[in-house]
């Protein structure tokens, strides 16, 4: 890995199949490079062979996995819920690809909405597929407000990598989302949680920078820089690694 520069933090995307455009909401390349970092995005090819994977891992210096569609869930040996939405077959691939290939190099990652969710799927955990239909009495996890507004709170486990990114163990936090992690993947811990019990914060303790939160960090930090610390400890983590 080369010395010097800002560190390079690639930043998963979108598919527009009727366009025929990758898309990636400005608000998380804005905020990794107001954390210090330079933000690259990472387009998804058909049959990319293997080897292009493991190269572009090595290419980097952190991984931002960022929000989109359901994950198919295939992926964690379950059949499709009837309330299971758009899934894009090659996007989870190579997401799912990616993960394995940055967590087993070490690579800092921080995964975001979908991105907890692909993160702990990569990892060997499981996902609530419809939170409306399989947790009873749950919040309203995907709102009507905008997109900058928290809607309902979250504790963070004090003491853990997630608080002291946040300085911060209660917040309220944004929520668009229908799906959740269900099953911690081996070697990581939930350490954010709403009100009703749906996971909001993963991380995997010991050496290394791997975070995941189920809130859109990337659409609050303006309003509030509490939300930017997630970005700075992951353009930090990076550079140490540069």
């Amino acid at each position: 890995m080369a010395s010097g520069g800002r560190p390079r933090v690639g930043v998963t995307c979108s598919y527009d199949e009727k366009m025929q455009l990758y898309t990636m909401p400005r608000p998380y390349a804005d905020a990794v490079a107001r954390a210090g970092g330079t933000p690259l995005i990472l387009p998804y090819l058909v049959e990319e062979p293997p080897e292009n994977l493991a190269g572009l891992a090595e290419d980097l210096d952190g991984l931002l996995l960022i929000g989109g569609p359901d994950l198919d869930p295939v992926h964690y040996g379950e059949d499709p819920h009837p309330r299971l939405g758009e899934v894009t077959p090659e996007r989870d691939r190579f997401e799912l690809e990616v993960c394995r290939l940055a967590l087993a190099a070490g690579l800092p990652v921080l995964a975001v909405c979908r991105g907890v969710q692909v993160l702990a799927v990569a990892a060997g955990g499981s996902l609530i597929q419809d939170i409306p239909a399989q947790v009873p009495g749950c919040l309203k996890h995907y709102q009507d407000a905008p997109r900058w507004y928290g809607t309902h709170r979250v504790s963070v486990t004090p003491g853990s990598r997630l608080a002291g990114l946040l300085a911060v163990t209660d917040l309220r936090v944004n929520s668009f989302h229908h799906q959740a992690v269900r099953q911690a993947p081996p070697g990581f811990q939930v350490v954010a949680t709403a009100p009703d019990g749906i996971v909001e914060g993963l991380e995997r303790p010991g050496p290394g920078f791997c975070v995941g939160v189920q809130w859109h960090p990337e659409w609050m930090w303006q309003r509030d820089p509490v939300f930017l610390g997630l970005f700075r400890g992951l353009v930090q983590a990076a550079g140490e690694r540069r």
